[in-house]
């Protein structure tokens, strides 16, 4: 079941949920945060390893505590 999720594409889910990039840079989609309300983007998923990684919540959140390194 895991494993099914963690190929479902990040950028798909965030658009499907409303969700539109402030930026493109590289391999790297930036987003004010669906976590709040923010005018900076502070947001990022990585699209070649389809992670996500917040750099503006409390202790950096991001999706290795959600489901492991990868």
């Amino acid at each position: 079941e895991i494993e099914q999720l963690r190929q479902v594409p990040l950028v798909d889910l965030l658009t499907r949920l409303g969700f539109a990039p402030a930026y493109w840079k590289g391999q790297d989609v930036w987003y004010r945060s669906p976590l709040r309300e923010e005018r900076t983007a502070s947001f990022k998923v990585n699209t070649d390893r389809n992670v996500w990684f917040d750099f503006d919540a409390p202790n950096r959140l991001h999706n290795k505590y959600l489901y492991g390194k990868r």
